[in-house]
């Protein structure tokens, strides 16, 4: 009987082990499974999120400048951008979320001519991430130009309508640029969350159309200064001019051009305002 008891008592002291070891095991492959796979899907997940909204936002701009060109009133176009990416199932993890707004005068351009300064805000949309784990990106669509940006600076994916002309032989820049003016329609200037998110743009008017002549200088004022510096840089490097002959600066959030005696500067200069909306229904 003793032996029984014995053997009984022996066979519930390995089962409770083997269980504790399973357990254990588990446990042990689910913390793995926490702290090392899903920090990597999920930034895999936001990185690829990120993807979707630079093309997203590519269409917006093209929408935009398709709009701008054509210059046709009331005819207002919905666009939609995915604000965030969602967690994993049954796992500890972390939404994504995002901020898409309609930022009024954002970025000014300011033109001086015969020591008179022709001062222009301009308004732009400007799409921010909150990632829990990727790499926080935003897009910008300013004065025509989509710009994306990173802690480390920003650049121009999409150029702006910015044409460059050198006449050598009259020593005479002609520079043509089209600028595209945000401005919100209602109060609906600001969306964030992790879902799709709908914006409706509209061609308003051309409110300025001039040119500029004997120009002294030209400044565009913005937080995506670097991105505009590099552009323009390359812009009069295109059209055949070289540092001797032009003056650009960047300081701080300006960017300045002017050019060096006998060269003489025109800016023909245009601002297309476009009225947008974020979310559903289009106020008149």
């Amino acid at each position: 009987m003793k032996k029984i008891i014995k053997e009984t008592n022996n066979s519930a002291v390995v089962g409770i082990v083997t269980a504790m070891l399973l357990i254990g095991l588990i446990v042990t492959v689910i913390s793995i499974i926490q702290l090392v796979y899903v920090p990597i899907i999920m930034e895999q997940r936001e990185a690829e999120h990120m993807d979707r909204v630079a093309e997203q936002f590519g269409f917006i701009t093209s929408v935009i400048d398709n709009q701008a060109a054509d210059e046709r009133n009331n005819i207002p176009i919905a666009s939609f951008l995915t604000l965030g990416s969602k967690e994993l199932p049954f796992l500890v993890s972390s939404k994504a979320y995002g901020t898409l707004e309609v930022l009024e005068n954002s970025c000014t351009i300011n033109i001086q001519n015969d020591s008179i300064n022709n001062i222009y805000p301009i308004g732009t949309i400007k799409y921010s991430s909150s990632n829990a784990y990727y790499l926080d990106q935003s897009y910008t669509y300013e004065a025509g130009a989509m710009i994306v940006s990173q802690f480390s600076g920003n650049k121009t994916l999409v150029p702006p309508n910015f044409i460059v002309d050198y006449n050598k032989i009259s020593n005479t820049i002609n520079i043509s640029f089209d600028v595209v003016n945000i401005s919100s329609v209602g109060k609906k200037t600001i969306a964030s969350g992790s879902g799709i998110c709908g914006i409706q743009t509209e061609f308003h008017n051309i409110s300025t159309n001039i040119t500029f002549t004997d120009v002294d200088n030209m400044t565009i004022t913005t937080s995506l200064s670097n991105a505009w510096f590099v552009f323009i840089n390359q812009s009069l490097m295109r059209a055949g001019l070289d540092l001797t002959q032009f003056n650009l600066n960047k300081i701080g959030q300006d960017v300045m051009l002017d050019f060096e005696d006998p060269l003489k500067l025109n800016i023909n200069f245009k601002i297309i305002k476009i009225q947008a909306q974020i979310g559903p229904g289009w106020i008149e």
